[in-house]
Parts: C-alpha cells; structure tokens; sequence
C-alpha cells in the first residue's frame, strides 16, 4: 500500500481509483478528534456521546442503545451513573431497532413454547 502524503491529504493507494473520495488514514484513534473535547463539561460529554449513539442507531447497529452507551462512556472515561444510563436510553428508545428487533424475538420465541398471551 502506497501513502500520498501531497497537500491533497492522506490516501491509500490500494485501491487505485481516482474518483474515490479521499479519507485521512488513521490506523488507531486513542483520544477525542475534536478540538475542545476536554475543555466540555461532563454535560456537554453526555449530550454529545448521546447524539453519536443516535446517529449510529438511526442508521441501523448490532448493540443496543443501552450498550452503546456503556461503551462510549467507558471509552471516553466520563463516569455516568446506571440509573442514568437507562434513562438515556430510553431516550433513544425510538431508533434503538436492535433493541427492538431482540424483545420481537423473545415474543415469538416465547409464543411458540406455549407461554404467550393466547396460553
């Protein structure tokens, strides 16, 4: 793999097409991108992890927004209480598909074992 390093920006070469757009290549991100991101309150923190986790769940992901959320706290070293957590959560109840998705589930997996509603 071949690094153009020119004032267009970082591009990997591997690919070799020339209408692809060109990323910066990053192999490993151990801190925030964002400028200012110390310098946010925890609030702030919260509001933005919250907003990430919301935009990866509307665009569909294989964890939950409670595991999401977790995640991203514990990565960004911002202590967040449980009870706290389920609360955001149920905040992003309406785009958490994959939550949705498990309870569907459990439901027919339960209908069909005879423990359902109609049992």
């Amino acid at each position: 793999m071949v690094l153009d390093l020119s004032n267009e920006g970082l591009r990997s070469d591997m690919y070799a097409n020339p209408h692809r757009e060109r990323v910066l290549a990053v192999s490993s991100q151990d801190s925030p991108v964002m400028k200012g991101w110390s310098d946010a309150s925890v609030r702030q923190k919260v509001a933005g992890i919250v907003d990430q986790v919301r935009l990866d769940l509307s665009q569909g992901h294989r964890h939950t927004a409670e595991e999401l959320l977790r995640e991203r706290f514990k990565a960004s070293k911002v202590d967040v209480d449980d009870e706290r957590v389920l609360a955001l959560a149920m905040s992003l109840r309406g785009v958490d598909h994959e939550l949705t998705r498990r309870e569907e589930e459990a439901r027919r997996a339960a209908e069909e074992a005879g423990d359902g509603p109609d049992a």
